[in-house]
């Protein structure tokens, strides 16, 4: 056979091979989007200081005067939420602390936190972040499994800072 029909049919095969696996990965990823994090899974996942993780935490950051009222009631970032991660109330950047707002990087594996696991917002959220996951639960399920959890305003974390959050 002409060495040149054969590297062009060995060139043939690797582009139709490489195409499958492009499908296959953005499958994957679709797949994994649709299945919720396990509280579990977070867990693990963020005591592992090898992964790059962001933690986007969706409630209202701050009791509206109005509101002071039902505070008892209702979650809000500034009380019980999951060390290390950042506000971005109901995914609007309006509602977000500023310092909060130059740390969220939409490309990272994002794992986003409401009050009860709302598929609606994180469907809104999802929009903003490629790699995102639902945190099954929410913050509620953390809470009831004791799980490590940090109190007070948004604090961006020191430059220089390594490890896990946990």
């Amino acid at each position: 056979m002409n060495p040149k029909i054969e590297r062009a049919i060995y060139i043939g095969i690797i582009v139709v091979l490489a195409g499958y696996l492009l499908v296959l990965g953005k499958q994957q990823l679709e797949l994994k989007k649709k299945l919720p994090v396990t509280i579990e899974e977070l867990y693990n996942m963020l005591s592992n200081p090898k992964l790059n993780l962001q933690i986007i935490d969706v409630r209202p950051y701050e009791v509206d005067e109005e509101e002071e009222d039902e505070a008892e009631e209702i979650d809000y970032y500034t009380g019980a939420h999951i060390p290390g991660s950042i506000p971005f109330p109901d995914c609007d950047e309006s509602k977000t602390p500023e310092e909060a707002l130059k740390q969220i990087n939409p490309y990272l594996p994002t794992i986003i936190v409401s009050k009860d696991g709302d598929p609606e917002i994180f469907k809104k959220c999802a929009q903003k972040f490629p790699f995102a996951r639902n945190l099954a639960g929410g913050i509620e399920a953390w809470d009831e499994e004791g799980y490590p959890e940090e109190e007070g305003e948004y604090e961006p974390p020191s430059a220089g800072g390594g490890g896990g959050c946990l």
